[in-house]
């Protein structure tokens, strides 16, 4: 056993897109720690995730992660609605670390890493959400904010791949989710994506 000063950090608010915590401090804890591991946090948020061109980032019922143009009324579908479940990284890494899952058929479903380029849904594991002790997870994302409301998002199990999206073949409407090699810092705007709190 091991005894640490649980530091949290608070949801507070969204303002202009971008994401505000609030850091407090709890009193000593007895933990059994891991070297390596991801902690949830608060509740997760609901957000919409678009592209440069604001098509909107869906789960379609081929079960592809795809982009598209949505109306105002089809943008309360499920299929669009991400939830974005934070976790603490227990080696206080500078970026924080995401999930992200949408909900199909009554089942949450997460954006998870197939290899170094595809992404795919897949169910998610509740005793997974909790506490991931692992230094990487297939489905655990780096998110830095490039600008207001603008995100990159790095795969924990692949360092140095980004989501990204790209269009898919005779369909120039569409765009897919796939990963793409790149770093936090480079300006690729295919890596780039809008996330906006879900309104009414």
């Amino acid at each position: 056993m091991a005894t640490c000063e649980d530091s949290h950090l608070k949801f507070i608010q969204t303002i202009n897109n971008s994401f505000y915590f609030e850091e407090t401090s709890s009193a000593p804890c007895e933990t059994e720690l891991c070297s390596d591991a991801f902690r949830r946090r608060e509740p997760p948020i609901s957000m919409w995730i678009q592209s440069k061109d604001q098509k909107f980032l869906v789960l379609k019922t081929s079960g592809k992660f795809e982009f598209e143009d949505r109306t105002v009324h089809d943008r309360g579908q499920p299929d669009c609605q991400f939830e974005i479940q934070i976790y603490q990284d227990s080696l206080s890494n500078k970026y924080q670390s995401v999930m992200l899952y949408v909900c199909a058929d009554g089942e949450k479903m997460m954006i998870s890493c197939k290899d170094y380029k595809e992404v795919c849904p897949e169910p998610m594991d509740p005793k997974v959400l909790k506490m991931i002790k692992a230094a990487e997870h297939k489905a655990l994302f780096r998110w830095k904010c490039i600008s207001t409301g603008k995100y990159k998002f790095e795969s924990t199990m692949y360092p140095g791949f980004f989501l990204a999206f790209e269009h898919v073949e005779d369909m120039p409407c569409l765009h897919k989710l796939i990963l793409r090699h790149g770093s936090m810092d480079e300006v690729d705007e295919s890596g780039i994506f809008y996330v906006n709190k879900c309104s009414p």
